[in-house]
Parts: C-alpha cells; structure tokens; sequence
C-alpha cells in the first residue's frame, strides 16, 4: 500500500528548512498587512543634488508633513478613513488608513530654505539642492592585523 503525503508535508520531508523557510515568509506576509501604510519612495542622485518623489495616493497636501533635521528628511502624515454610515456595511475592505513615517539620512546637509516640494496626483516631489560645500562624510577603517 502506498502512501500519500501531502504536498505541503512532502516539502517538509524533503527539506526539513524549506517548512521553516515557507513559515518565515508567511509571517513576513501577514506583517506587511498589519504594517498599514508606507509610501513607496524613489531618491535619485544627480550632480544638481537629490529629487525624491513620493506614492501617496488618497492623502491631500495638508494630510502630508515634511521636515528636515540635521541631513534626516522625514514624511510623515495620516491617510484618515472616510465616515461611515449606520445603514452601511463593508463586504470587502483593502484600503489602508492610518498614520505613517518614512525617514531618510541624506549624503549631505543641504540648505534648509533651497529645498522644494510640490504635490500633485498623489506624489509628492521633493527637489533637494546640492550644497557649495558638499564633500562625502568618509572615514577610512584601517585594518588590523591579529
């Protein structure tokens, strides 16, 4: 007589990592659900400076928070639900609501009042200038015999 084993226990079996492999991605999954929002950002470097956009649909420009600290710029801001009604009910919810943060360490310090930021269509454009006087922040790590 022969035996089946199902195919998720015949992974198992076979490569006893791929179970614990299958199980970490799985909690990865259900972790970026309960993550609620995170804009997806794109930063590109040209010899102008830096120009940083932004996926922020559904939010308007005062739902959006910008600051810049020390080389650290930060977006952050809230997606509110819309109200409901009392005579409505949600078969199918996918929409994310709630707070978020993005923060990024700049390769420089740039000019506080030359930074530029526009929103249009639900991206947010950030053009940040290079400074005069931008030299990379490099310290070389000598290394050392045992």
């Amino acid at each position: 007589m022969t035996r089946l084993i199902p195919i998720s226990q015949r992974n198992f079996v076979s490569d006893p990592f791929n179970f614990l492999r299958e199980e970490i991605d799985r909690l990865f999954d259900k972790s970026n659900v309960v993550q609620g929002i995170r804009p997806d950002l794109e930063v590109i470097e040209n010899k102008e400076g830096l120009l940083i956009t932004a996926e922020l649909p559904g939010l308007s420009q005062e739902d959006i928070d910008i600051s810049l600290v020390e080389g650290l710029l930060t977006i952050s801001g809230e997606k509110k639900s819309e109200s409901t009604k009392d005579d409505q009910t949600y078969h199918i919810t996918e929409r994310r609501y709630g707070s978020f943060s993005r923060s990024l360490k700049l390769p420089y310090n740039p000019e506080q009042g030359d930074v530029k930021a526009s929103f249009k269509d639900g991206i947010l454009t950030l053009k940040i200038p290079r400074p005069a006087s931008a030299e990379p922040n490099v310290h070389k790590i000598a290394i050392q015999n045992d």
